[in-house]
């Protein structure tokens, strides 16, 4: 068997009752020589649990010399002590997916067609009508051991995530106060066993408003690939223009039985009257911010193309005016292309003289090439043929507008 003895065990033979007597007799009898290495024992112990802090510690240190435990004794007590404290670190919310527990957490939207709310893939954000009820698909990876899961979901802004997301009085008035707790959630759930959690002033994770739902661990459950998936219902008894049309998230935990949080998944919300019509506009922004984003890194060739475009409108304007004078019922104002006076100089440049029947389209071909002279300008400031074109074309257009 085994004796204690302080610091140490001794293992004795039990033969015979004298064997034992003897044995204690000469344990009693070196107590005095042992009584000797005891202050050295404590002294040294002293001096290696100095340099602990926590509080359990501080109640080793303060026993007696007769129940004093060797330093790997008490680590392996610190480490019992410290599991023994509350798991769940009431925190603010971090906007954030993880798996730190190592179950394969996820959620899974399946958007059923003529539905009351969409789902973007590409905002990661759901649009849904208040008061109608979706579906969330919860699947996870079974561990062993098998340890009871809960999920916590609850509402956070964007922005200012220690901020409660409280109910509106207007919606908050229509209802009867027969249950405080599901009444103030703006949250609701329609599994059984569900529990609302929090108050109006809570801030952290346990503290808000929340609801938390037992998963089913049993193995009747749905299971594929060693996974369980179960079926959640939830619904929201206010919109985003009841607190001032402020972003929110939707915040899912995977919690163990000590309520620490072992998984968790963000999708952003937005609870309106016409979900479609949201997710489509919200949809083109991002698209044409992403246009936008590559037409601001495009380099010069890119600008040169709007020169030509113009000239392009510039062209088929003058091919409708050619168009609608050939179809003017006066047959003597119909001139052809040989009575026009185009020529080319010797400098290079061109000469045209045309006849117009309206003083409006004279005018509105002098501005378009006024247009153009103003590009080449622009684009070569430094020659000066194109600045005394641009000079003779507005001086031309200031003698148009003076006819009759």
């Amino acid at each position: 068997m085994y004796i204690s003895q302080p610091m140490s065990w001794h293992k004795v033979s039990n033969d015979s009752d004298d064997d034992i007597q003897v044995t204690n007799e000469a344990s009693m009898g070196s107590a005095d020589s042992t009584a000797e290495d005891v202050p050295v024992d404590i002294e040294q112990a002293a001096i290696e649990s100095a340099e602990l802090t926590t509080e359990p510690m501080a109640f080793l240190q303060g026993l007696n010399s007769e129940n004093l435990m060797q330093f790997s004794q008490q680590s392996v007590l610190r480490e019992m002590m410290l599991q023994d404290l509350p798991g769940q670190v009431n925190t603010l919310p971090k906007l954030e997916n993880h798996n730190i527990g190592g179950y394969n957490f996820s959620m899974v939207l399946d958007e059923p067609p003529k539905s009351h709310w969409m789902f973007s893939v590409p905002l990661n954000k759901l649009y849904i009508r208040m008061n109608k009820i979706f579906n969330v698909d919860v699947q996870f990876k079974a561990k062993m051991p098998i340890q009871p899961l809960n999920l916590r979901v609850f509402l956070c802004f964007s922005k200012d995530v220690s901020g409660p997301v409280l109910r509106c009085q207007n919606h908050l008035s229509l209802e009867p106060l027969t249950n405080p707790k599901i009444r103030e959630s703006l949250l609701r759930c329609e599994n059984p066993n569900s529990v609302y959690c929090g108050s109006a002033q809570g801030k952290g994770i346990s503290e808000r408003y929340s609801v938390l739902v037992p998963l089913n661990m049993c193995r009747s459950g749905n299971r594929s690939g060693g996974h369980v998936r179960q079926t959640l219902a939830f619904k929201f008894v206010c919109q985003n223009s009841c607190f001032g049309r402020k972003e929110t998230n939707l915040v899912f935990c995977l919690e163990n039985a000590s309520g620490d949080i072992v998984g968790q998944q963000v999708i952003e919300v937005k609870i309106c009257t016409c979900p479609k019509r949201d997710r489509n506009q919200e949809e083109r922004q991002i698209n044409g911010k992403k246009r936008k984003s590559l037409a601001d890194g495009t380099d010069e060739d890119e600008l040169d193309v709007k020169p030509s475009k113009m000239r392009r409108r510039k062209g088929s304007f003058k091919s409708d005016i050619k168009k609608e004078e050939t179809e003017s019922n006066d047959s003597h104002d119909i001139e052809s292309a040989a009575d026009w006076k185009v020529s080319r100089t010797e400098d290079g440049e061109y000469h045209l003289a045309i006849t117009c029947p309206k003083k409006e389209w004279l005018l509105q071909g002098i501005e378009g090439m006024i247009r153009e002279a103003a590009t080449g300008v622009l684009r070569n400031p430094n020659q000066e043929n194109l600045r005394r074109h641009a000079n003779n074309l507005l001086s031309l257009k200031k003698r148009a507008c003076e006819l009759p």
